[in-house]
């Protein structure tokens, strides 16, 4: 899931001081020139392994399958890039498979920090939606703005004798783009992309369930960031999972470190049920803590819940931006800003674009609207607007204007 409430991807590296992390960015014919070198060779005697995964971040949404092609893979490691020796490079590789998949096994990396990675992805990536006919597929584009580079997690070592594996998350909910043609194409969408050493994260399971203590199925639940630096109005969306059958959920791969806190938030709907969201109690994970904790949510039906929309104006807007719907739900006692779901923009015939939350529980919200744009310097960026607070009224629509 992307980074939200009034902090952009590269502003997160200053708020968190996560020792080290960053952002920067260079189109595909850019990155190839940027320090390009031939790798010196790696000493066996003092280097450790690297292990690659790709993995989705966030919900797929309205896709069955995220075929990419990854043809370059490059770590920066003591100030010069790297590249990772793929397993099978300019083979597509399908995000949304049940398997993480493997992109390289134990390769000879040279002990050190890595402080960024950058990659470039080939033609014939392709999209499936799971309403489509399952043999069918739309080519997905790479524009050439396409930005690779981001930051890795200062933490992020390679020991001598050791094996490090790296997680690399795309947001699968905002990673692929509709274009306004007819018919409509496909376009990659550069960002949010994340990276992690596994071993340097954490998690948080639980079960959800009704208040009749039935467990709740296909529930969303988010780990949202809490500041500990008295900013109680700040949290930001960082993965999204779903409840199995059983209604149980497992958080995984949240950055660990010192200064903020973790919170699982529901998200109100699950399946055509509304429920009033609920936020658990911030869990600090991250060295001499637990790397593992325990929340458990239950949650309370909305009889008559409402429903918002909304239009942005054509200026400075695009089919790219989300709007996110906020509310204020106390935790330890501290009221805290979370994102309760995101919305899309959809182009309207005068210019315009509108968005829609179709069933809101009542109660008191206001709305982010992400406005995304593209710098070679700092990668996909986030110029957010915010609305004053507004009232969902049960069983009304609630109509906002940007």
């Amino acid at each position: 899931m992307k980074y939200t409430k009034f902090i952009s991807m590269c502003g997160l590296a200053a708020a968190l001081a996560l020792g080290g992390w960053g952002c920067g960015g260079a189109s595909p014919a850019v990155a190839q020139n940027q320090g390009a070198q031939a790798a010196a060779p790696v000493d066996p005697a003092t280097a450790g392994t690297l292990t690659v995964h790709l993995v989705p971040d966030g919900l797929p949404g309205t896709l069955s399958h995220l075929n990419l092609v990854l043809t370059a893979l490059e770590l920066r490691v003591g100030g010069s890039w790297r590249p990772v020796p793929l397993a099978a490079p300019g083979q597509p590789v399908d995000i949304l498979s049940a398997a993480p998949a493997l992109l390289a096994s134990r390769a000879p990396w040279p002990a050190g920090g890595n402080d960024a990675m950058r990659f470039t992805l080939g033609a014939k990536n392709t999209v499936q939606f799971a309403a489509d006919d399952p043999e069918t597929t739309h080519p997905l584009a790479v524009p050439s703005s396409f930005v690779s580079t981001m930051g890795l997690p200062g933490s992020f070592s390679v020991a001598a004798g050791n094996d490090t594996d790296l997680w690399i998350a795309f947001d699968v909910e905002n990673v692929v783009l509709r274009t306004s043609a007819d018919p409509p194409g496909y376009v990659f969408s550069p960002g949010p992309v994340r990276g992690y050493d596994l071993g340097a994260t954490g998690s948080i399971s639980g079960l959800v369930t009704t208040q009749a203590a039935a467990p709740l199925p296909g529930a969303a639940v988010t780990a949202q960031l809490r500041l500990r630096d008295g900013e109680p109005g700040a949290a930001i969306a960082f993965r999204t999972v779903r409840t199995g059958a059983d209604g149980r959920y497992s958080l995984d791969l949240l950055p660990i470190g010192p200064g903020y806190a973790w919170c699982v938030v529901s998200q109100p709907a699950a399946g055509e049920d509304t429920f009033y969201p609920q936020a658990s109690r911030g869990f600090l994970l991250g060295p001499g803590l637990a790397s593992r904790a325990a929340a458990d949510l239950s949650l309370a039906p909305a009889a008559a819940p409402g429903s918002l929309a909304g239009t942005v104006a054509a200026a400075g807007a695009s089919g790219e931006d989300l709007v996110d719907l906020v509310q204020e739900i106390s935790v330890d006692g501290v009221p805290c800003a979370f994102v309760l779901g995101s919305a899309a923009l959809e182009p309207k015939p005068d210019g315009s674009f509108s968005f829609s939350f179709p069933s809101v529980p009542p109660g008191i919200y206001s709305a982010v609207l992400n406005d995304y744009s593209l710098s070679q310097v700092l990668g996909r960026v986030d110029q957010t607007r915010t609305t004053a607070p507004f009232v969902v009224a049960a069983g009304a629509r609630t109509v906002l204007t940007f």
